[in-house]
């Protein structure tokens, strides 16, 4: 059997305007200067840009240009535009990055091929962790399953290739991803989409932000709602399975008492509900292979002969099941944090902390057939964890540049 996962298909984004009839196609001179203007959104050690991209790779704020090492970039405006609401479709947009899931505790992210897979010990495992690092404002996140939910109000995305264990820590051998928010603006803004696909694919997302003390303090919140009807359908009770329902939010405070220092507190919290994850299948074996330490349980003459059982179908196409049993994930997972920075001149004392949280349980008919074998397994998890990072950083491009903490 193969697991079927479905994406969100191809959104249909609902604008306020319409093209005219008579419009005109764009010429290739004009088309060129687009796909170029897209291009430069995503930065490659391999293609330079003209201008600067700034990026904290090194923990302080630096042109990509200067960072010895391999990197890419994306930026929030081409996460928008390319509609990559998740870190299944950043895959697209960065070559070296892998994505893989089964379902959201089985994620995996690998960079050149090295870190872990879904298959591997590290994720079958809550106790071990994998190989990319995973980042958001700074805050590690433990658990691969965090990366399984939607993007919310995304400034950049860096993704560092190559060990990354000096100054991101451990579970960073094969690379990190390192995600930046949006932060509070003191100038009012706001901003909303709304897209449906085929499916009964529905995603909302919004996000407001501006000053709510004059120059002293700001805020910001963001939204994202998803949903999607199942993709599989199950012959035995007429329900579709694989769905998708999703919620996240998350809101920001920037305080700045000064030019020199600026605090900013965050709390986060994403909700992942759904009739999933079943499977289909792609196809059967023929041969009789014992299973078992009694042979009448193997091969042709086996359960399947036994209950007189035949698949759905051996098309994965055809997206059949027959499974006996409830089927559903409920998982969540979310934290608070704060970030202190304090600029001394020469350099930025920089404090981070944080306690972040994931649970995890979902009912499975584990042996994914008609047959009464494995009705229902549940492997609930839950993981806590609290994380204290102190950094001093120098500023400006002087002769000499440093980074160091604890």
């Amino acid at each position: 059997m193969r697991n079927f996962q479905a994406s969100s298909a191809l959104a249909l984004l609902m604008a306020t305007g319409a093209v005219p009839a008579g419009a005109q196609a764009l010429s290739a001179d004009e088309a060129s200067t687009t796909d170029a203007a897209l291009r430069t959104e995503t930065l490659d050690r391999a293609e330079p840009l003209g201008g600067e991209v700034t990026v904290t790779a090194r923990r302080r704020a630096e042109d990509a240009q200067r960072i010895p090492g391999s990197l890419s970039v994306v930026g929030g405006d081409l996460l928008d535009r390319s509609y990559t609401v998740n870190t299944q479709q950043l895959a697209q947009l960065v070559p070296a990055l892998n994505y893989s899931s089964a379902n959201p505790r089985n994620t995996a992210f690998t960079i050149r091929g090295l870190g872990s897979s879904v298959v591997a010990v590290s994720q079958a495992n809550d106790g071990l962790e994998p190989g990319v690092g995973f980042y958001v404002d700074q805050v590690y996140h433990a658990r691969p399953a965090t990366a399984a939910f939607d993007f919310s109000d995304i400034a950049q995305v860096e993704v560092l290739r190559g060990p990354q264990g000096t100054l991101f820590g451990k579970n960073s051998t094969a690379g990190a991803i390192n995600i930046t928010t949006r932060a509070p603006s003191f100038t009012p803004e706001a901003s909303q989409e709304f897209s449906v696909g085929s499916f009964n694919f529905v995603q909302a997302r919004v996000a407001a932000s501006g000053p709510l003390s004059g120059d002293t303090l700001a805020g910001r919140i963001s939204a994202v709602v998803t949903r999607r009807d199942g993709v599989i359908d199950n012959v035995n009770t007429g329900r579709a399975h694989n769905q998708i329902g999703n919620q996240a939010v998350r809101g920001q405070l920037l305080f700045k008492p000064s030019d020199a220092v600026q605090v900013k507190l965050s709390a986060d919290f994403t909700n992942f509900q759904s009739n999933c994850c079943t499977q289909v299948f792609y196809r059967v074996a023929g041969r009789d292979v014992p299973r078992t330490a009694t042979r009448q349980y193997g091969g042709p003459t086996g359960l399947a002969a036994q209950f007189g059982y035949a698949p759905p179908s051996t098309n994965p196409y055809d997206r059949l099941t027959d499974i006996d049993a409830p089927l559903g994930v409920d998982t969540n997972e979310g934290g608070v944090g704060g970030i202190v920075d304090w600029n001394l001149g020469g350099a930025t004392l920089t404090s981070v902390t944080a306690w972040r949280f994931w649970n995890w349980d979902a009912a499975n008919d584990r042996d994914y057939t008609g047959i009464p074998i494995q009705l229902e397994q549940h492997i609930p998890s839950r993981q806590d964890q609290y994380s204290q990072e102190l950094r001093l950083a120098s500023n400006g491009d002087g002769p000499v540049s440093y980074v160091g903490g604890l």
